[in-house]
């Protein structure tokens, strides 16, 4: 880890547990100061605590991202407290299990209005204080944001919004110095993945359960990813996508949706 990172102050959604957690220690270790904004106040002190004994700093805000008035509040304290802002890394969000025309409009308006408004949002009220230090905006999307699979629930469809609107903001924020990048991770190594579909898969075949609904594609070690992660912020890089093999099914289906989706087929647990 470089020196890049000491004395920068970043704010992470959803840093209090995953990969959130996981990419708040990496920035912390690299001596950054690291504003946890979640909903749950006492997940975001016991994260917090967990990082006491990091080079850095972790201090927590509890946040509600899907309001207008709280996520304005979050960066008011950040701005009172500390004068700048390096990064903003766009963690949370939320996944599901469903057919398509069978979730409802209300569940596709709660997965949007995380996985994409509260991106609005949060780089809305950030995007002074990241022009002044010429920083980091990271949207962590999905390989969903890419390419869809079956038995996902509105996931694909937020994180294809996600991924045009990083696109957008990318050309946008491009001029003022801002460094903008969209993370296309495959499923993210975690506890209790074979639980937290139960229930939303309970009428779908058993493989949507799996990481990735049934996509043969191995879990991601999360420290591994946070730093790739950091690195990319470091080089300024536009993208990533893990594993970089999906590249190529997502190159094939654009030359042809049809081979694209006999590919996705091939791959996907019968």
């Amino acid at each position: 880890m470089t020196q890049y990172w000491q004395g920068k102050v970043v704010v992470i959604t959803g840093g209090s547990r995953g990969f959130g957690k996981a990419l708040t220690r990496a920035l912390a270790t690299g001596g950054a100061t690291c504003v946890l904004a979640a909903r749950d106040p006492e997940a975001l002190k016991h994260a917090c605590d967990e990082l006491a004994d990091l080079p850095g700093q972790a201090v927590s805000i509890p946040t509600d991202l899907t309001d207008d008035d709280s996520v304005a509040e979050l960066f008011a304290e950040v701005r009172q407290r500390y004068g700048r802002l390096d990064g903003l890394f766009n963690v949370a969000g939320v996944s599901a299990r469903g057919e398509a025309l069978e979730t409802s409009i209300d569940d596709y308006l709660c997965s949007f209005d995380l996985n994409v408004l509260s991106v609005v949002r949060t780089t809305r009220q950030a995007v002074d204080l990241l022009r002044q230090s010429k920083g980091h905006v990271v949207n962590i999307g999905s390989l969903a944001s890419k390419s869809a699979s079956k038995w996902i629930g509105p996931y694909a469809t937020s994180k294809f919004a996600l991924a045009g609107l990083t696109h957008q903001l990318r050309l946008e924020l491009e001029a003022d110095g801002v460094h903008v990048l969209l993370v296309c991770p495959g499923p993210i190594t975690r506890e209790g993945t074979q639980d937290r579909y139960t229930d939303q898969a309970a009428d779908l075949p058993e493989e949507a359960r799996l990481p990735g609904a049934g996509v043969k594609v191995k879990t991601i070690d999360p420290v591994w990813l946070a730093g790739r992660v950091l690195e990319a912020c470091q080089r300024r890089q536009a993208e990533i996508v893990a594993p970089w093999k999906a590249r190529v099914l997502f190159s094939i289906a654009q030359l042809s949706p049809a081979w694209g989706d006999w590919l996705l087929r091939k791959f996907t647990s019968k």
